[in-house]
Protein backbone atom coordinates (compact mmCIF):
# COMPACT_ATOMS: atom_id res chain seq x y z
CA UNK A 1 0.00 0.00 0.00
CA UNK A 2 2.95 2.32 0.35
CA UNK A 3 5.48 3.92 -2.34
CA UNK A 4 8.59 3.78 -0.57
CA UNK A 5 10.48 6.67 -2.58
CA UNK A 6 12.68 6.71 -0.24
CA UNK A 7 14.26 3.80 -1.11
CA UNK A 8 14.93 5.07 -4.67
CA UNK A 9 17.66 7.05 -6.43
CA UNK A 10 16.47 10.77 -6.76
CA UNK A 11 15.60 10.33 -10.34
CA UNK A 12 13.43 7.97 -9.93
CA UNK A 13 11.53 9.36 -6.82
CA UNK A 14 11.19 12.74 -9.10
CA UNK A 15 9.68 10.62 -11.55
CA UNK A 16 7.25 9.13 -9.18
CA UNK A 17 6.39 12.34 -7.78
CA UNK A 18 5.57 13.73 -11.30
CA UNK A 19 2.95 11.13 -12.23
CA UNK A 20 1.12 12.47 -9.36
CA UNK A 21 1.55 16.26 -9.06
CA UNK A 22 -1.63 16.35 -11.89
CA UNK A 23 -3.28 12.73 -11.13
CA UNK A 24 -3.83 10.65 -7.99
CA UNK A 25 -1.76 11.70 -4.98
CA UNK A 26 -1.01 9.19 -2.06
CA UNK A 27 -2.30 11.00 0.90
CA UNK A 28 -1.67 9.71 5.05
CA UNK A 29 -4.18 10.61 7.40
CA UNK A 30 -3.37 10.26 10.72
CA UNK A 31 -6.10 9.32 13.39
CA UNK A 32 -9.74 7.68 12.33
CA UNK A 33 -12.05 9.32 14.72
CA UNK A 34 -15.50 11.44 12.65
CA UNK A 35 -12.79 13.74 11.18
CA UNK A 36 -10.23 11.07 9.55
CA UNK A 37 -12.83 8.61 8.23
CA UNK A 38 -14.24 12.09 6.21
CA UNK A 39 -11.29 12.89 5.01
CA UNK A 40 -10.27 9.42 4.62
CA UNK A 41 -13.71 8.92 2.13
CA UNK A 42 -13.21 12.44 0.55
CA UNK A 43 -9.99 11.44 -0.68
CA UNK A 44 -11.29 7.88 -1.74
CA UNK A 45 -14.08 8.75 -4.08
CA UNK A 46 -11.98 10.89 -6.00
CA UNK A 47 -9.46 8.28 -6.61
CA UNK A 48 -6.54 9.04 -4.34
CA UNK A 49 -4.56 6.66 -2.75
CA UNK A 50 -5.09 6.50 1.42
CA UNK A 51 -3.54 5.12 4.05
CA UNK A 52 -5.21 5.98 7.73
CA UNK A 53 -2.55 5.67 11.01
CA UNK A 54 -4.89 5.02 14.35
CA UNK A 55 -3.26 4.56 17.22
CA UNK A 56 -6.30 2.78 18.80
CA UNK A 57 -7.44 -1.11 17.90
CA UNK A 58 -10.71 0.17 16.72
CA UNK A 59 -11.67 3.90 14.96
CA UNK A 60 -14.08 6.13 16.60
CA UNK A 61 -11.57 8.78 18.19
CA UNK A 62 -12.88 10.09 21.21
CA UNK A 63 -16.12 8.07 20.72
CA UNK A 64 -14.32 4.86 20.97
CA UNK A 65 -14.43 2.76 23.36
CA UNK A 66 -11.03 2.92 25.61
CA UNK A 67 -11.63 6.70 25.27
CA UNK A 68 -15.09 7.20 26.35
CA UNK A 69 -16.78 6.97 29.58
CA UNK A 70 -19.62 5.21 30.51
CA UNK A 71 -22.96 6.88 29.74
CA UNK A 72 -21.69 9.12 27.60
CA UNK A 73 -24.17 10.35 25.20
CA UNK A 74 -24.19 13.23 21.97
CA UNK A 75 -25.05 16.91 22.88
CA UNK A 76 -26.48 17.22 19.53
CA UNK A 77 -29.35 16.01 17.98
CA UNK A 78 -29.03 12.74 16.07
CA UNK A 79 -30.55 14.07 12.48
CA UNK A 80 -27.84 17.20 13.27
CA UNK A 81 -24.96 15.08 14.42
CA UNK A 82 -24.24 13.58 11.06
CA UNK A 83 -22.40 13.20 7.74
CA UNK A 84 -24.55 14.55 4.77
CA UNK A 85 -24.74 11.31 3.07
CA UNK A 86 -24.73 8.74 5.80
CA UNK A 87 -27.60 9.80 8.18
CA UNK A 88 -27.95 7.84 11.72
CA UNK A 89 -30.67 5.67 11.99
CA UNK A 90 -33.67 7.04 12.42
CA UNK A 91 -34.26 3.74 15.43
CA UNK A 92 -31.79 5.59 17.05
CA UNK A 93 -32.84 8.31 20.24
CA UNK A 94 -33.19 12.02 19.60
CA UNK A 95 -29.35 12.27 21.38
CA UNK A 96 -27.79 8.81 20.84
CA UNK A 97 -25.60 7.06 23.23
CA UNK A 98 -21.48 6.78 22.69
CA UNK A 99 -22.03 3.09 21.79
CA UNK A 100 -24.73 3.94 19.09
CA UNK A 101 -22.15 6.60 17.74
CA UNK A 102 -19.05 4.34 17.61
CA UNK A 103 -21.45 1.48 15.52
CA UNK A 104 -22.85 4.87 13.59
CA UNK A 105 -19.04 5.48 11.89
CA UNK A 106 -17.92 1.94 11.87
CA UNK A 107 -21.06 1.80 9.58
CA UNK A 108 -20.13 5.03 7.77
CA UNK A 109 -16.17 3.41 7.25
CA UNK A 110 -18.19 0.23 6.08
CA UNK A 111 -20.45 1.52 3.45
CA UNK A 112 -17.69 3.74 2.27
CA UNK A 113 -15.03 1.20 2.24
CA UNK A 114 -13.02 2.92 4.25
CA UNK A 115 -11.45 0.29 6.67
CA UNK A 116 -9.12 -1.75 4.47
CA UNK A 117 -6.73 1.85 4.21
CA UNK A 118 -7.01 1.84 8.14
CA UNK A 119 -3.78 0.67 9.80
CA UNK A 120 -4.38 -0.15 13.21
CA UNK A 121 -2.34 0.50 16.73
CA UNK A 122 -0.42 2.39 14.91
CA UNK A 123 1.55 5.03 16.54
CA UNK A 124 2.75 8.42 14.15
CA UNK A 125 6.34 9.03 15.94
CA UNK A 126 7.06 12.43 13.81
CA UNK A 127 6.59 14.10 9.95
CA UNK A 128 9.41 15.12 8.25
CA UNK A 129 9.27 17.15 5.10
CA UNK A 130 11.56 17.02 2.02
CA UNK A 131 10.14 18.47 -0.66
CA UNK A 132 8.02 17.91 -2.49
CA UNK A 133 7.21 14.88 0.09
CA UNK A 134 6.19 14.00 3.60
CA UNK A 135 8.27 10.92 5.37
CA UNK A 136 5.95 9.57 8.12
CA UNK A 137 7.70 7.72 10.38
CA UNK A 138 5.65 5.04 12.92
CA UNK A 139 5.00 2.05 14.68
CA UNK A 140 3.34 -0.92 14.85
CA UNK A 141 2.57 -1.05 18.63
CA UNK A 142 1.52 -5.11 18.82
CA UNK A 143 5.29 -5.87 16.87
CA UNK A 144 7.27 -3.14 17.99
CA UNK A 145 8.30 -2.72 14.44
CA UNK A 146 9.19 1.28 13.07
CA UNK A 147 8.39 2.01 9.55
CA UNK A 148 8.65 5.14 7.38
CA UNK A 149 7.02 5.88 3.99
CA UNK A 150 6.63 9.14 1.88
CA UNK A 151 3.29 10.83 1.27
CA UNK A 152 2.54 13.70 -1.60
CA UNK A 153 0.41 15.28 1.41
CA UNK A 154 -0.89 14.77 4.86
CA UNK A 155 -3.71 15.19 7.17
CA UNK A 156 -3.67 15.78 10.80
CA UNK A 157 -7.08 14.84 12.29
CA UNK A 158 -6.34 14.63 15.53
CA UNK A 159 -8.80 16.74 16.65
CA UNK A 160 -9.57 18.46 19.52
CA UNK A 161 -9.43 15.88 22.41
CA UNK A 162 -6.05 14.21 21.56
CA UNK A 163 -5.13 13.75 24.85
CA UNK A 164 -6.43 13.54 28.34
CA UNK A 165 -5.72 16.18 31.09
CA UNK A 166 -5.44 15.73 34.95
CA UNK A 167 -3.65 18.44 36.65
CA UNK A 168 -0.81 17.98 38.73
CA UNK A 169 -2.00 17.98 42.66
CA UNK A 170 0.02 19.17 44.98
CA UNK A 171 0.17 15.67 47.30
CA UNK A 172 -1.34 13.41 44.87
CA UNK A 173 1.58 11.08 45.50
CA UNK A 174 0.24 10.64 48.97
CA UNK A 175 -2.92 10.07 48.11
CA UNK A 176 -2.16 7.62 45.59
CA UNK A 177 -0.32 5.64 48.36
CA UNK A 178 -3.00 5.76 50.59
CA UNK A 179 -5.40 3.85 48.40
CA UNK A 180 -7.21 6.35 46.61
CA UNK A 181 -7.43 6.56 42.62
CA UNK A 182 -7.12 9.41 40.46
CA UNK A 183 -8.88 9.35 36.75
CA UNK A 184 -9.76 11.73 33.78
CA UNK A 185 -13.32 11.29 33.07
CA UNK A 186 -12.37 9.23 30.26
CA UNK A 187 -11.32 5.93 32.27
CA UNK A 188 -14.66 6.06 33.91
CA UNK A 189 -16.07 2.30 32.41
CA UNK A 190 -18.10 0.66 34.89
CA UNK A 191 -20.54 1.25 38.12
CA UNK A 192 -18.11 -0.59 40.14
CA UNK A 193 -15.49 1.66 40.13
CA UNK A 194 -17.56 4.45 41.42
CA UNK A 195 -20.13 2.38 43.63
CA UNK A 196 -20.31 2.23 47.87
CA UNK A 197 -17.33 5.35 47.30
CA UNK A 198 -16.64 8.66 48.22
CA UNK A 199 -16.86 10.22 44.72
CA UNK A 200 -14.98 13.72 44.20
CA UNK A 201 -15.57 14.75 40.63
CA UNK A 202 -13.77 18.26 39.10
CA UNK A 203 -15.18 20.16 36.86
CA UNK A 204 -18.40 21.59 35.24
CA UNK A 205 -18.24 20.72 31.58
CA UNK A 206 -20.11 17.47 30.16
CA UNK A 207 -18.50 15.12 31.36
CA UNK A 208 -17.70 16.39 35.32
CA UNK A 209 -21.52 16.71 35.66
CA UNK A 210 -22.71 13.42 33.70
CA UNK A 211 -20.44 11.43 35.79
CA UNK A 212 -21.92 13.58 38.91
CA UNK A 213 -25.41 12.70 38.31
CA UNK A 214 -24.40 9.02 38.10
CA UNK A 215 -22.59 8.71 41.12
CA UNK A 216 -24.95 10.35 42.97
CA UNK A 217 -27.07 7.42 42.32
CA UNK A 218 -24.40 4.94 43.35
CA UNK A 219 -22.01 6.05 45.36
CA UNK A 220 -21.37 6.38 49.06
CA UNK A 221 -21.63 10.42 48.90
CA UNK A 222 -20.69 12.32 45.97
CA UNK A 223 -19.31 15.90 45.67
CA UNK A 224 -18.97 18.46 42.76
CA UNK A 225 -15.87 21.12 42.78
CA UNK A 226 -15.86 23.51 40.58
CA UNK A 227 -15.01 26.93 40.04
CA UNK A 228 -17.46 28.90 37.98
CA UNK A 229 -20.81 28.01 37.88
CA UNK A 230 -21.50 27.26 33.72
CA UNK A 231 -24.68 28.14 32.25
CA UNK A 232 -26.16 24.57 30.62
CA UNK A 233 -28.65 24.38 28.30
CA UNK A 234 -31.80 21.58 28.44
CA UNK A 235 -32.85 19.19 26.33
CA UNK A 236 -35.76 20.56 25.49
CA UNK A 237 -36.89 24.97 26.55
CA UNK A 238 -39.36 24.85 28.68
CA UNK A 239 -39.88 21.32 28.86
CA UNK A 240 -41.67 21.38 25.25
CA UNK A 241 -39.11 23.01 22.84
CA UNK A 242 -36.20 21.08 21.15
CA UNK A 243 -32.95 22.43 21.56
CA UNK A 244 -31.91 22.48 18.27
CA UNK A 245 -35.17 24.76 16.91
CA UNK A 246 -33.12 27.61 19.46
CA UNK A 247 -29.68 26.85 18.87
CA UNK A 248 -29.02 25.25 15.08
CA UNK A 249 -30.36 28.01 13.00
CA UNK A 250 -28.91 30.84 10.92
CA UNK A 251 -31.31 33.14 12.75
CA UNK A 252 -29.72 31.99 16.23
CA UNK A 253 -26.49 32.24 15.30
CA UNK A 254 -27.01 36.03 14.17
CA UNK A 255 -28.14 37.00 17.67
CA UNK A 256 -23.88 36.69 18.58
CA UNK A 257 -21.73 38.97 17.66
CA UNK A 258 -19.27 37.44 15.11
CA UNK A 259 -16.30 38.72 13.15
CA UNK A 260 -16.71 40.03 9.78
CA UNK A 261 -20.29 40.71 9.76
CA UNK A 262 -22.73 41.07 7.06
CA UNK A 263 -24.67 44.28 6.35
CA UNK A 264 -27.43 42.52 8.07
CA UNK A 265 -25.64 41.37 11.12
CA UNK A 266 -23.92 44.73 11.84
CA UNK A 267 -27.83 46.38 11.92
CA UNK A 268 -29.06 43.75 14.33
CA UNK A 269 -25.52 44.49 16.95
CA UNK A 270 -26.08 48.09 16.19
CA UNK A 271 -29.24 49.93 15.89
CA UNK A 272 -31.06 46.18 16.85
CA UNK A 273 -28.58 46.13 20.24
CA UNK A 274 -31.47 45.66 22.45
CA UNK A 275 -33.37 43.45 20.55
CA UNK A 276 -30.38 41.25 20.83
CA UNK A 277 -29.92 42.04 24.35
CA UNK A 278 -33.32 41.45 25.21
CA UNK A 279 -33.44 38.17 23.79
CA UNK A 280 -30.35 37.06 25.66
CA UNK A 281 -31.70 37.73 29.15
CA UNK A 282 -35.23 36.06 28.36
CA UNK A 283 -33.21 33.17 27.43
CA UNK A 284 -31.08 33.25 30.68
CA UNK A 285 -34.63 34.49 32.99
CA UNK A 286 -36.02 30.80 31.55
CA UNK A 287 -33.06 28.96 32.21
CA UNK A 288 -33.00 30.13 35.93
CA UNK A 289 -36.64 28.99 36.14
CA UNK A 290 -36.44 25.73 34.26
CA UNK A 291 -33.79 24.70 36.17
CA UNK A 292 -33.82 26.79 39.69
CA UNK A 293 -30.36 27.84 39.31
CA UNK A 294 -30.75 30.20 42.94
CA UNK A 295 -31.88 27.19 45.16
CA UNK A 296 -29.07 25.21 43.41
CA UNK A 297 -26.71 28.01 44.26
CA UNK A 298 -25.76 27.63 40.54
CA UNK A 299 -26.83 30.80 39.07
CA UNK A 300 -23.93 31.84 36.64
CA UNK A 301 -22.05 35.68 37.39
CA UNK A 302 -21.30 35.81 33.53
CA UNK A 303 -23.40 36.44 30.58
CA UNK A 304 -24.91 33.06 28.12
CA UNK A 305 -24.06 34.52 25.03
CA UNK A 306 -20.25 35.09 26.33
CA UNK A 307 -20.22 31.43 27.14
CA UNK A 308 -21.57 29.55 23.80
CA UNK A 309 -19.23 27.80 22.20
CA UNK A 310 -18.16 24.03 22.10
CA UNK A 311 -18.07 23.74 25.77
CA UNK A 312 -21.64 24.50 26.26
CA UNK A 313 -23.19 21.72 28.10
CA UNK A 314 -26.61 20.36 27.54
CA UNK A 315 -27.22 19.10 31.37
CA UNK A 316 -27.27 15.94 32.42
CA UNK A 317 -31.09 14.58 33.08
CA UNK A 318 -32.10 14.76 37.21
CA UNK A 319 -28.54 16.92 37.47
CA UNK A 320 -30.23 20.29 39.14
CA UNK A 321 -32.60 17.96 41.02
CA UNK A 322 -29.90 15.65 42.47
CA UNK A 323 -28.14 19.10 43.47
CA UNK A 324 -30.99 19.99 44.94
CA UNK A 325 -31.72 17.36 46.90
CA UNK A 326 -28.23 17.28 48.47
CA UNK A 327 -27.43 14.08 46.84
CA UNK A 328 -24.37 15.75 44.71
CA UNK A 329 -22.88 18.20 47.24
CA UNK A 330 -21.55 21.03 45.41
CA UNK A 331 -18.36 23.32 46.38
CA UNK A 332 -17.49 26.34 44.18
CA UNK A 333 -13.58 25.97 45.38
CA UNK A 334 -10.62 23.60 43.87
CA UNK A 335 -8.19 21.49 45.64
CA UNK A 336 -5.17 23.21 47.17
CA UNK A 337 -2.87 19.79 47.88
CA UNK A 338 -3.64 15.97 48.83
CA UNK A 339 -2.82 14.89 52.49
CA UNK A 340 -3.04 11.16 51.84
CA UNK A 341 -7.25 10.23 52.19
CA UNK A 342 -8.02 14.34 53.23
CA UNK A 343 -8.35 16.99 50.38
CA UNK A 344 -7.69 20.62 51.39
CA UNK A 345 -9.79 23.02 49.13
CA UNK A 346 -9.03 26.12 48.44
CA UNK A 347 -11.24 27.56 51.05
CA UNK A 348 -10.11 25.71 54.14
CA UNK A 349 -12.56 23.15 53.90
CA UNK A 350 -11.16 19.34 54.30
CA UNK A 351 -13.17 16.47 52.66
CA UNK A 352 -12.36 12.77 52.00
CA UNK A 353 -12.15 10.73 48.47
CA UNK A 354 -11.45 7.40 47.41
CA UNK A 355 -11.47 8.09 43.91
CA UNK A 356 -11.37 11.63 42.25
CA UNK A 357 -12.60 11.40 38.67
CA UNK A 358 -11.14 15.37 36.88
CA UNK A 359 -13.50 16.09 34.23
CA UNK A 360 -11.04 18.61 33.34
CA UNK A 361 -10.72 18.37 29.38
CA UNK A 362 -8.38 17.56 26.99
CA UNK A 363 -5.37 19.12 25.57
CA UNK A 364 -4.38 19.17 21.58
CA UNK A 365 -1.10 18.67 21.07
CA UNK A 366 1.20 17.83 17.53
CA UNK A 367 3.76 16.32 19.21
CA UNK A 368 4.98 14.09 15.87
CA UNK A 369 5.19 17.11 13.53
CA UNK A 370 8.52 18.71 12.43
CA UNK A 371 9.53 21.44 14.93
CA UNK A 372 10.12 24.60 12.80
CA UNK A 373 6.13 23.40 11.31
CA UNK A 374 4.95 23.14 14.63
CA UNK A 375 5.86 26.27 15.80
CA UNK A 376 4.43 28.44 12.96
CA UNK A 377 1.00 26.31 13.50
CA UNK A 378 1.10 26.40 17.49
CA UNK A 379 1.77 29.22 18.92
CA UNK A 380 1.25 30.47 22.95
CA UNK A 381 -2.79 31.88 22.04
CA UNK A 382 -3.19 29.05 20.02
CA UNK A 383 -3.45 27.36 16.78
CA UNK A 384 -2.73 29.55 13.43
CA UNK A 385 -4.74 27.84 10.15
CA UNK A 386 -6.19 29.15 7.68
CA UNK A 387 -9.94 28.61 7.76
CA UNK A 388 -8.95 26.45 10.63
CA UNK A 389 -7.38 23.86 8.53
CA UNK A 390 -3.88 25.18 6.46
CA UNK A 391 -1.50 27.19 7.29
CA UNK A 392 0.23 29.07 4.19
CA UNK A 393 3.83 28.18 4.75
CA UNK A 394 3.52 24.66 5.93
CA UNK A 395 3.57 23.07 2.65
CA UNK A 396 1.41 19.53 1.72
CA UNK A 397 -0.03 19.64 5.37
CA UNK A 398 -3.72 20.11 6.32
CA UNK A 399 -6.07 19.45 9.47
CA UNK A 400 -9.18 18.56 9.44
CA UNK A 401 -11.30 18.37 12.96
CA UNK A 402 -9.83 21.45 14.36
CA UNK A 403 -13.05 23.26 13.14
CA UNK A 404 -14.93 21.88 15.79
CA UNK A 405 -18.57 22.95 16.23
CA UNK A 406 -21.62 22.00 17.74
CA UNK A 407 -22.30 19.77 14.43
CA UNK A 408 -18.83 18.61 14.39
CA UNK A 409 -19.66 15.83 11.41
CA UNK A 410 -20.54 18.10 9.22
CA UNK A 411 -17.86 20.92 9.92
CA UNK A 412 -15.52 18.28 9.60
CA UNK A 413 -17.41 16.85 6.21
CA UNK A 414 -16.83 19.99 4.37
CA UNK A 415 -13.51 20.47 5.86
CA UNK A 416 -12.33 17.91 4.28
CA UNK A 417 -13.71 18.24 0.82
CA UNK A 418 -12.08 21.88 1.16
CA UNK A 419 -8.92 19.98 1.86
CA UNK A 420 -9.29 17.78 -1.40
CA UNK A 421 -9.92 20.53 -3.47
CA UNK A 422 -6.73 22.02 -2.25
CA UNK A 423 -4.79 19.16 -3.11
CA UNK A 424 -6.13 19.08 -6.82
CA UNK A 425 -5.15 22.55 -7.63
CA UNK A 426 -9.06 23.82 -7.42
CA UNK A 427 -9.34 26.02 -4.83
CA UNK A 428 -9.10 30.23 -5.58
CA UNK A 429 -7.14 30.84 -2.42
CA UNK A 430 -5.67 34.44 -1.42
CA UNK A 431 -1.96 35.39 -1.79
CA UNK A 432 -0.16 33.57 1.50
CA UNK A 433 0.21 37.17 2.88
CA UNK A 434 -3.40 37.74 2.70
CA UNK A 435 -4.21 34.44 4.00
CA UNK A 436 -1.84 35.80 6.93
CA UNK A 437 -3.55 39.07 7.83
CA UNK A 438 -6.55 36.53 8.17
CA UNK A 439 -5.35 34.35 10.55
CA UNK A 440 -3.82 37.82 12.43
CA UNK A 441 -7.51 38.91 12.32
CA UNK A 442 -9.18 36.08 13.22
CA UNK A 443 -6.27 35.73 16.25
CA UNK A 444 -6.89 39.08 17.18
CA UNK A 445 -11.03 38.80 17.05
CA UNK A 446 -10.71 35.78 19.23
CA UNK A 447 -8.57 37.02 22.18
CA UNK A 448 -10.07 41.25 22.47
CA UNK A 449 -13.33 40.37 21.35
CA UNK A 450 -14.59 37.40 22.01
CA UNK A 451 -11.91 35.23 24.78
CA UNK A 452 -14.17 32.19 25.13
CA UNK A 453 -13.21 31.81 21.29
CA UNK A 454 -9.73 31.05 22.46
CA UNK A 455 -11.00 27.87 24.25
CA UNK A 456 -9.76 24.51 22.49
CA UNK A 457 -6.90 26.69 21.40
CA UNK A 458 -8.87 28.26 18.81
CA UNK A 459 -10.14 25.50 16.97
CA UNK A 460 -14.08 25.93 17.97
CA UNK A 461 -15.74 27.62 15.45
CA UNK A 462 -18.61 27.84 17.69
CA UNK A 463 -21.32 29.47 18.00
CA UNK A 464 -20.18 30.42 14.00
CA UNK A 465 -20.83 27.00 12.41
CA UNK A 466 -22.83 28.36 9.67
CA UNK A 467 -20.29 31.41 8.89
CA UNK A 468 -17.30 29.29 9.16
CA UNK A 469 -19.12 26.44 6.66
CA UNK A 470 -20.12 29.25 4.70
CA UNK A 471 -16.42 30.63 4.14
CA UNK A 472 -15.35 26.92 3.30
CA UNK A 473 -18.30 26.50 0.41
CA UNK A 474 -17.42 30.04 -1.28
CA UNK A 475 -13.74 28.89 -0.88
CA UNK A 476 -15.29 25.76 -3.25
CA UNK A 477 -17.28 27.72 -5.76
CA UNK A 478 -20.21 26.78 -4.44
CA UNK A 479 -23.49 27.49 -3.45
CA UNK A 480 -23.99 28.09 0.82
CA UNK A 481 -28.14 27.50 0.99
CA UNK A 482 -30.41 25.57 -0.61
CA UNK A 483 -33.87 26.94 0.62
CA UNK A 484 -34.70 30.19 0.70
CA UNK A 485 -35.60 33.09 3.24
CA UNK A 486 -37.24 32.69 5.84
CA UNK A 487 -37.20 29.45 6.05
CA UNK A 488 -33.24 29.27 5.53
CA UNK A 489 -32.89 31.08 8.87
CA UNK A 490 -35.41 29.67 10.85
CA UNK A 491 -34.80 26.10 10.33
CA UNK A 492 -32.20 24.03 12.09
CA UNK A 493 -28.89 22.64 10.28
CA UNK A 494 -29.59 19.97 7.80
CA UNK A 495 -27.27 17.98 6.71
CA UNK A 496 -28.46 16.80 3.61
CA UNK A 497 -28.49 19.77 2.38
CA UNK A 498 -24.66 20.35 2.02
CA UNK A 499 -24.93 16.92 0.48
CA UNK A 500 -26.97 18.56 -2.33
CA UNK A 501 -24.80 21.57 -2.86
CA UNK A 502 -21.52 19.51 -2.83
CA UNK A 503 -23.01 16.78 -5.32
CA UNK A 504 -23.59 19.67 -7.82
CA UNK A 505 -19.94 20.02 -8.17
CA UNK A 506 -18.92 16.92 -7.74
CA UNK A 507 -20.99 16.17 -10.86
CA UNK A 508 -19.01 18.27 -13.27
CA UNK A 509 -15.39 17.02 -11.92
CA UNK A 510 -13.12 15.16 -14.25
CA UNK A 511 -12.70 11.53 -13.29
CA UNK A 512 -8.93 10.82 -12.00
CA UNK A 513 -7.45 8.25 -13.20
CA UNK A 514 -7.25 4.30 -11.40
CA UNK A 515 -5.30 3.60 -8.79
CA UNK A 516 -4.34 0.64 -10.88
CA UNK A 517 -3.43 2.40 -13.78
CA UNK A 518 -0.58 4.48 -11.91
CA UNK A 519 0.13 1.32 -9.89
CA UNK A 520 1.50 -0.39 -13.44
CA UNK A 521 3.23 2.60 -13.94
CA UNK A 522 4.97 2.83 -11.34
CA UNK A 523 6.32 -0.57 -10.98
CA UNK A 524 7.82 -0.72 -14.61
CA UNK A 525 9.52 2.51 -13.50
CA UNK A 526 10.84 1.14 -10.28
CA UNK A 527 11.85 -2.08 -12.10
CA UNK A 528 14.03 -0.35 -14.70
CA UNK A 529 15.78 1.04 -11.70
CA UNK A 530 16.23 -2.13 -9.61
Amino acid sequence: MFHELSLLPAGCRDYFSSLNSTTMKHIAIIGAGISGLATAKAFLERGHRVTVFEKASDLGGVWEKSRSYMGVATQTTRDEYAFSDFPMPAHYPQWPSGQQVQEYLCNYASHFDVLPYIRFNTVVNNLDYRNPLWSVHFTNQKSGNRHDHVFDFVAVCTGTFHKPFVPAFPGSESFLKAGGQILHSSEIKRESQLKNKQVVVVGFAKSATDIATMAADISAKCTLLFRKAQWKVPRFFGNKVNMKMLLFSRLSEAFFSGPRKSFGQKLLHSIGRPIVWAQWRGLELLLIKQFRLKDCGMKPTHRIEDQVSCSLGVAPEGFYEKVREGLINTRQTEINRFDERKIVLANGAIIFADVVVCGTGFRQELPFLEEKYRNKIVTSKGYRLYRNIMHPEVPALGFVGYNSSLFTTLTSEIAANWLVAKVEDRLTLPSNEKMTEDMDYMEEWRNKSRPISAEFSGTCVAPFNFKHLDWLMKDMGLKTKLTRWPHEFLKPINPKDYHKLLQREKALLPRIPSESVLNRKKRVAQAEYV
